[in-house]
């Protein structure tokens, strides 16, 4: 059988580096895309903490520390019953949310809280009948639950990853675009490149089964391993939070994966098809 020309060689080599890049492409393309869809979106932040109990743990938690409070204060533990409620809880987590995306800082305002407080804490004092009350220890009592609530709602690595976050999130529409081109430039160059049509969509295939590949590998292990259930969190809303936003984007990215597992089927087949054309 003789060997094929160099430079057919050093073509095909070409376009199997090409076919490569564009598999790198496809997959920065569709995680970009997936991040866009999930952790660079508020709604979905939100729609995951309402799945996922979010609020109802949350209100115990912050309830449980705001009993603690109580007693060094010598407040009875009945006061903090449904004092904190998984509305408050939502309107609040909700602005603290829309804030931080619009990069408005991630700002808790505590001015209802304070408010009710002072306004339970007024009809307990009138309801035991107690007179001598101290002005500057009632205030940083009130200080002391606004700043327990304050960080209770706070999620630890929005303040961590503020300056990093608002600048990829500014810059993924223009990252998402370039990227798209850049696959279309190169798929693009495949059929131009190509007088036989079908090789084309050959190294289109390899791309696109490199894609689902290298998108499917780590989802996949990391749901079927438990390893997101893993973690380790202090506070059993944020655990039950993030491993319900981790499986979320898992499944996400397996979405994307076997899609290109379908249009890499397709191409195979079209590819087989147009191959026996140009055979016959």
């Amino acid at each position: 059988m003789a060997k094929k020309p160099f430079s057919s060689r050093v073509r095909n080599a070409v376009f199997i580096l090409l076919s490569f890049l564009l598999t790198l492409i496809l997959f920065l393309l569709s995680s970009c895309t997936v991040l866009e869809a999930t952790l660079f979106n508020s709604e979905f932040i939100f729609d995951n903490m309402n799945s996922s109990n979010y609020f109802i743990d949350k209100c115990d938690e912050i309830t449980t520390s705001l009993i603690d409070l109580g007693y060094a204060s010598g407040l009875d533990e009945k006061f903090f019953d449904n004092f904190v409620d998984e509305v408050m809880l939502s309107e609040d987590t909700r602005e603290y949310l829309d804030n931080y995306y619009s990069g408005n800082g991630a700002k808790i305002d505590t001015t209802d809280f304070k408010q009710s407080f002072n306004t339970e804490l007024d009809e307990y004092i009138a309801n035991n009948g107690i007179e001598d009350v101290n002005g500057k220890s009632r205030d940083k009592l009130v200080n002391k639950a606004a700043q327990i609530y304050r960080s209770s709602l706070e999620i630890p690595l929005f303040s961590k990853l503020s300056a990093y976050f608002l600048t990829v999130k500014n810059a993924m529409p223009f990252i998402l675009v370039g990227l798209a081109v850049l696959a279309g430039v190169i798929c693009l160059v495949f059929f131009l490149a190509n007088k036989w049509k079908h090789r084309a969509v050959k190294y289109i295939c390899y791309a696109t089964s490199g894609a689902f590949l290298s998108l499917g590998i780590v989802p996949a292990y990391l749901m079927i391993s438990g390893k997101i259930s893993h973690i380790n969190l202090d506070s059993r809303a944020l655990y039950n939070m993030f491993v319900q936003s981790a499986n979320s984007v898992c499944l996400a990215v397996l979405f994307i994966s076997l899609f290109f597992l379908l249009v890499s089927l397709g191409l195979y087949f079209l590819y087989r098809r147009m191959y026996k054309k140009v055979s016959s």
